[in-house]
């Protein structure tokens, strides 16, 4: 069994560093509509605005919604109107423009849809873009699928209650159980309740002096760089690996070492979040 050394960097991140990304994003009603604060694009109007979701509705929800657009270019977005008939998405709007001279301008538009099964007719959402462009969404509820989303989220609450009742909302709990090619978990070392944060990564035939563990600001970095040569030929590979630990692990007590079974093991106290 060997122990590696852990390199630690000087703690330092731009908090504005993350603010400019992609400033062409596309409004999505079901992930960035919030019903007491929200910043909509210019030019929006709601046709059918959504009811507010509640915590369980955005937990059921699902990301397959049935979408129509239409170009209403002309058409005064107050006079649009969509309904459901039996298992028909309809749509309805009217330009009239009268002269004093008795000229006028009339035009009527009348679109149906037929919506596919299980559409969730009470949830109609429906916007007019800045490009004059009608979106019409409605979401799909298949029972089966639903069902099997609400039985993967008791699962991830279980794994995610590892990590103490009082967690920090912000990190990814479930995201940092699924990071692949690690196997990670939080653990009991003694009746006192101490816990310990355990990662374990394969790395058979790698020796000691072939892998680099670091730790910069709560991110943990393992690479392992190996060769190999003959008469006829040579090979050299290389592989890097990040995970981001959770709020808790006490990175300056972190230890790492290859198991007498070809593993990485990296070991942590883990502090459990106390409520505030």
């Amino acid at each position: 069994m060997s122990f590696l050394p852990i390199h630690r960097h000087r703690v330092f991140g731009d908090p504005f560093q993350e603010l400019f990304g992609n400033q062409l994003v596309f409004f999505d009603p079901w992930k960035d509509y919030k019903a007491t604060e929200m910043i909509l694009p210019s030019l929006f109007r709601w046709i059918n605005e959504p009811l507010c979701f509640t915590r369980r509705r955005l937990k059921s929800r699902l990301n397959e919604n049935f979408r129509v657009q239409i170009n209403v270019d002309g058409f005064n977005p107050e006079t649009i109107q969509t309904k459901i008939e039996g298992k028909k998405l309809i749509v309805q709007a009217k330009h009239e423009d009268r002269q004093a001279d008795g000229d006028f301008d009339c035009r009527e538009m009348r679109k149906s849809y037929d919506l596919p099964e299980h559409a969730d007719v009470n949830n109609v959402v429906s916007f007019v873009t800045s490009n004059n462009m009608l979106v019409i969404e409605v979401p799909i509820r298949d029972p089966e699928v639903e069902r099997k989303l609400v039985e993967a989220q008791a699962e991830a609450s279980k794994e995610v209650a590892q990590f103490g009742q009082y967690r920090d909302p912000i990190f990814d709990h479930i995201g940092f159980l699924d990071n692949c090619g690690f196997h990670q978990r939080i653990v009991e070392i003694d009746d006192k309740g101490q816990k310990q944060l355990q990662i374990l990564l394969p790395m058979k035939n790698i020796k000691p002096n072939m892998v680099n563990v670091s730790v910069k600001d709560n991110q943990l970095t393992v690479q392992c760089e190996s060769s190999y040569k003959d008469e006829t030929c040579k090979e050299r590979s290389f592989f890097r690996k990040l995970i981001t630990l959770p709020p808790g692990t006490q990175v300056d007590q972190l230890q790492s070492q290859i198991t007498d079974n070809g593993e990485l093991k990296i070991e942590a106290p883990y502090v459990e979040t106390t409520q505030q």
